[in-house]
């Protein structure tokens, strides 16, 4: 190890030692659900960030001239995992000073953000220096994570990005890092975002539409859409013009749809993973009520134990919302707060 200038912080050592190279990949559990998260992860505001100086301190890694320590001052809001005994507390992260490029941690005072870190004796160095571990949540303010601590923290983290609470942006859907160790599968994520349909605030309804255009076939929301939004580029995905994304699923569904569901299965038969059968069951709830009874036909006959589907098909397509329970069944409309 080498070691660092310890001083003092608020509630006591911010630090007295540093790791002995530079971390490059997530640090916790080596495997498992929880892998990669590190010791602690809460969710809290930035206060401030700024470069600090320590004289003692010996970058690790190569070409450390280019690093430096950003600390950020963060006011803890909700604790997924670990022991986080103050209420404001300081991050750390050896980050460059050079131009950047890539999916780092680019973050602003004000931002509210899920921290996934190291517990180096009791100050907080992120979990990974400069690539993503601090990913900012557009859900609202929390006092708790959604489920308890038995359940992974990355399902956790996820499902609290959907928790639509006090303080929540609009554009919530349409932004990365909804699901950061794509643990919720496109199943759960797309249930989700029916969920979102349902809400009272139009622009949040409009945000969850726009990101279900970016799906094949999963569009029945696009006949509620004003004409004129139907044409323009996206508010929120600006990239999608409901339109074209309109007529790409329906060339989909009439060329490619019976072909994909083969290959689909042959997937399936071959990884049987969780993400194959999320794939299949995506065509149980396609905006075709033909294809989609056809579909849920095949898909009963070969998975009669699962009811976790969009069958039968003269019922709506399932939503779930987020509560401290998880994501639940959200059947009818959206909860009064």
């Amino acid at each position: 190890m080498a070691y660092a200038l310890g001083r003092r912080g608020c509630g006591g050592v911010v630090s007295d030692r540093v790791p002995a190279e530079l971390p490059i990949q997530y640090v916790g559990d080596d495997a498992g659900p929880d892998a990669g998260s590190g010791d602690a992860g809460f969710v809290g505001v930035i206060e401030s960030q700024t470069f600090v100086s320590w004289p003692f301190l010996r970058i690790p890694g190569q070409n450390a001239d280019y690093w430096r320590v950003l600390e950020r001052r963060v006011t803890v809001e909700a604790i997924a995992r670990g022991q986080v005994p103050r209420k404001v507390v300081d991050v750390y992260e050896y980050f460059p000073v050079g131009g950047v490029t890539g999916d780092w941690n680019n973050t602003q005072p004000g931002d509210r953000c899920v921290f996934l870190l190291r517990d180096e004796g009791g100050s907080y160095h992120v979990a990974r220096d400069f690539w993503r571990s601090i990913f900012p949540v557009r859900s609202g303010k929390h006092d708790r994570f959604p489920l308890d601590e038995s359940r992974p923290v990355w399902e956790r983290v996820a499902l609290l990005q959907f928790w639509v609470a006090r303080g929540y942006r609009p554009s919530l859907p349409a932004r990365p890092h909804l699901d950061p160790s794509q643990v919720l599968g496109s199943w759960r994520t797309i249930k989700l975002m029916r969920g979102l349909l349902r809400h009272p605030d139009p622009q949040l309804r409009l945000a969850a539409c726009e990101a279900l255009l970016s799906k094949t076939a999963q569009d029945e929301c696009y006949e509620g859409l004003e004409p004129a939004k139907r044409t323009e580029f996206g508010t929120y995905y600006n990239a999608v013009v409901p339109a074209k994304e309109w007529e790409r699923s329906r060339r989909w569904l009439r060329e490619f749809a019976r072909n994909d569901w083969e290959w689909g299965l042959g997937d399936w038969r071959h990884f049987g993973t969780p993400d194959t059968l999320d794939r299949l069951k995506l065509f149980t709830t396609v905006n075709d009520r033909k294809l989609r009874e056809e579909f849920c036909e095949k898909f009963q006959r070969m998975f009669p134990d699962d009811h976790d589907n969009g069958c039968p098909a003269d019922r709506p397509p399932p939503a779930t919302i987020v509560t401290a329970d998880g994501d639940v069944p959200l059947a009818g409309a959206w909860p009064s707060q």
